[in-house]
């Protein structure tokens, strides 16, 4: 066969080799670009193989069964400690993982558990049926109700009349008694109970003025547990004296019992002004109606002094750290070598999210300063030295890399599309891996690695999406600069990805069942 290619500056030529050097630099060109496809595609499922990983270990089940035991002779075992049980034990709870945790303590306990109730949020039953996870779910028929409510994670009627059926049953209790208290993220909204003369439609605008404002989870609950009936110590005192224990399930980065679901079974040792300074941190001191105003201004009344919470055992059950340290396994045995970066990552997503990619290019070849060490240092609150270390270390290391954080950021509003503070950071993240491509100008784009970002909640759901998350990587098709910031300057990192091959880098997993924060897995390989 004969081939005529035309040239500029040539007149047309009938050259074998010129054929042969054309078709053998497409044929590589599409080798190494089918390649590259591959690559990505392997490491997209390690990267969520991983995740899943992560979020398994910190399943209810797995988490009450490795610290709750029974004796034959009636000896409830909690952590370290023992409590005598003959058909005296009620149960409370209230969060997004209390299900799966209910029916655990259920299935151990069987007679002796009297009574429960527990408030989750709306939707979790279908949702559970419908993924064939009937056993995070109390038996039908059983003795725990399930109460759903707090849809969006924003109190509401149903949440506050589960809030009220909670107190009831408490209320009730005496010395005789033993009353286990489930708690977990999103805690706060589905126990909702405000002082009067505060209403819950108050304290529900009160609680969005401050998100929007970029309040941290720590501020929010300082605030809520001085508007509440049940927060902050106030579920402890009305069970009293009857012996609480809590298992707690940590959201709150550090780990800290007198936030989490906004510490219903904790001292509140917060300074009584301390609600008062966080408004006017955020400029709304003067915005909020006067019944909320008043209730934040009233002395602290003593009874705290009064009462030394000795009825009172909190444990801590399961936490980020947990998971991360599960995730560090699974990634080994998928041949990559872990490096955890920070187990308490803060600060505005789309900032961690453009220098956890900025660290994923420089610790695989690409160029940096002092000026972006610094960056990052400030960014992903590590030290310079840490940071060196890191970046040393992926460049000497022949392996795969899988680089593990975990934490919550927030997300500051500018827009109004749609989604969460994971798929933001992913967003933020692939804006900087997208300015690597080769038309860039940058020269940066030639790395001895590809980059792999994932950033996912490990309750299953970011924002108010059905996505846990999102994915990002060099390459990824139909992007542009101009597009990916659009999407993020409105806030819609959900639509972005919603709208780009066809949704595949959504990460979508269903309500898991659990809370313990955030993930987030780079990959370089």
């Amino acid at each position: 066969m004969r081939v005529c290619i035309y040239t500029k500056g040539l007149s047309y030529v009938n050259n074998r080799n010129i054929w042969r050097k054309v078709t053998t630099v497409f044929f590589r060109k599409y080798q190494n670009n089918l390649r590259m496809k591959t690559d990505i595609l392997a490491m997209k499922t390690d990267a969520i193989n991983i995740f899943k990983r992560g979020v398994d270990a910190v399943l209810p089940q797995q988490l009450i069964s490795n610290i709750l035991k029974l004796t034959e002779d009636r000896k409830l075992i909690i952590g370290d400690k023992s409590y005598d049980v003959n058909e005296n034990v009620y149960l409370v709870g209230f969060g997004k993982a209390v299900s799966g945790m209910a029916r655990a303590i259920e299935d151990i306990l069987g007679h002796h558990l009297v009574k429960g109730i527990i408030s989750v949020p709306i939707g979790i039953v279908k949702l559970m049926e419908d993924m064939g996870k009937n056993k995070m779910l109390p038996r039908p028929n059983g003795k725990i109700r399930l109460l759903e409510g707090a849809k969006d994670n924003i109190p509401d009627e149903s949440a506050w009349q589960a809030a009220t059926d909670i107190v009831s049953l408490v209320s009730g209790l005496d010395s005789r008694d033993l009353l286990i208290v489930l708690i977990s993220g999103g805690g706060s909204a589905l126990l909702p109970s405000p002082l009067p003369p505060v209403t819950l439609e108050e304290k529900q605008t009160l609680i969005k003025q401050l998100t929007s404002k970029g309040a941290t989870i720590q501020e929010l609950n300082s605030i809520r547990k001085r508007l509440s009936l049940v927060k902050g110590g106030g579920l402890a005192k009305l069970a009293y004296p009857t012996k609480v224990v809590s298992l707690i399930l940590s959201d709150i980065v550090g780990d800290p019992i007198d936030l989490i679901a906004s510490a219903p079974t904790v001292i509140n040792k917060d300074p009584p002004d301390l609600s008062l300074k966080i408004l006017q941190k955020y400029d709304l001191l003067e915005k909020i109606p006067s019944s909320v105003l008043k209730v934040l201004k009233k002395d602290v009344d003593g009874e705290e002094s009064k009462l030394d919470f000795d009825h009172v055992d909190n444990v801590l059950i399961g936490n980020n750290r947990l998971s991360i340290e599960a995730a560090g396994n699974a990634a080994i045995n998928l041949g990559y070598s872990p490096i955890i970066l920070n187990i308490e990552l803060t600060g505005v997503a789309r900032n961690v999210g453009a220098a956890l990619a900025k660290l994923g290019i420089f610790a695989s070849g690409g160029d940096y300063t002092k000026d972006d060490l610094s960056e990052l240092q400030r960014v992903l609150l590590l030290s310079n030295e840490r940071i060196e270390e890191i970046i040393q270390k992926c460049k000497t290391t022949k392996s795969g890399i899988c680089i593990i954080s975990g934490g919550e950021t927030v997300v500051l509003l500018k827009g109004n599309g749609r989604g969460g503070r994971n798929q933001e950071m992913a967003l933020a993240a692939l804006l900087t891996l997208s300015s690597l491509s080769p038309s860039s100008s940058s020269s940066s784009y030639l790395l001895d690695r590809e980059i792999i970002f994932l950033s996912a909640g490990t309750d299953g759901i970011d924002g108010s999406t059905e996505a846990a998350g999102a994915i990002a990587y060099r390459g990824m098709s139909n992007v542009d600069n101009t597009m990916v910031v659009s999407y993020l300057e409105n806030n819609d990192s959900y639509n972005f990805y919603r709208s780009i091959n066809n949704g595949d880098d959504l990460v979508i997993t269903g309500h898991t069942g659990t809370n313990v924060m955030d993930l987030q897995i780079l990959l370089l390989r």
